[in-house]
Formats: structure tokens, C-alpha cells, sequence
């Protein structure tokens, strides 16, 4: 019985993490994009390497050729939509013999950002998502 107890013992576990994914999205240069004035090059400078992006001109390849082959999708000079975000996950995991209890929350900060054919912004929209996790 005290081998039992010992191994049961030894199974049991508490975990608690903490994941961080992405860059910071600054909200105080948020408020200060400005349709048809702010270029791209701004944008990048205030937010860094976005987290994904689209460029048009691959669906109209799609569309015209039926195809996309990887090495056209290297071919596409500049992205009409930037999409920068951050996410973070808590987590906590309570481990014993016979009763297991995991919990897990994410949420992300998004901003997205849509140009004209100048690299002039056109379009944006942010949403604060990890508050929630406080």
C-alpha cells in the first residue's frame, strides 16, 4: 500500500505556463495612423515584421492560371494587407492518480492594416484582445 502511494505520489504535478507569441502592437502609434497620409514604410517602422500577410495579385494569378506554384508566391513584390499580432496563452494543470484538471485561455491583439496601390494606409482595425487574460 505505501508503494502505491509513493508512485501515486510521484505522478502528481502542478503546472502553470505562461506563452508569449508575436510583437508588442504599441496603441499610442495606433492613434496615430491616418488614412491617405501614413505609408507603408511608417507602418513597418512603427510595428516591425508583421505577423502575416496578402498580396492580391496571387488570387488574380489563382484565378488567370488556375495554379499557384511556390515559387510564384516568392515573386510577389509587396503585400496589400499587413496584419500584425501579438498573442498570449496562461495555462495551469493540476496532475494527480486519479483526477487530472487542465485549464487554458489565449487572446490576441490584432491590428490590420490595408494599403492603396501608393502604399498609402487605406484601411485599418485593431482590436485588444489580451486584457481579457489579466
Amino acid at each position: 500500500m505505501l508503494a502505491l502511494a509513493g508512485v501515486a505520489w510521484l505522478g502528481a504535478g502542478c503546472v502553470m505556463m505562461n506563452v508569449v507569441g508575436g510583437n508588442e502592437v504599441p496603441e499610442e502609434r495606433i492613434a496615430q495612423i491616418r488614412p491617405g497620409e501614413t505609408t507603408r514604410a511608417e507602418i513597418l517602422d512603427w510595428f516591425g515584421s508583421p505577423a502575416a500577410y496578402t498580396d492580391p495579385s496571387g488570387l488574380r494569378l489563382l484565378f488567370e492560371a488556375a495554379e499557384v506554384r511556390p515559387e510564384d508566391v516568392l515573386t510577389f513584390p509587396y503585400a496589400d494587407v499587413l496584419v500584425f499580432q501579438l498573442t498570449r496563452a496562461k495555462g495551469r494543470a493540476l496532475l494527480l492518480f486519479v483526477f487530472n484538471y487542465i485549464e487554458a485561455r489565449g487572446a490576441s491583439d490584432r491590428l490590420v492594416v490595408f494599403f492603396d496601390d501608393k502604399d498609402r494606409v487605406m484601411y485599418y482595425g485593431y482590436r485588444k484582445g489580451t486584457d481579457a487574460l489579466d
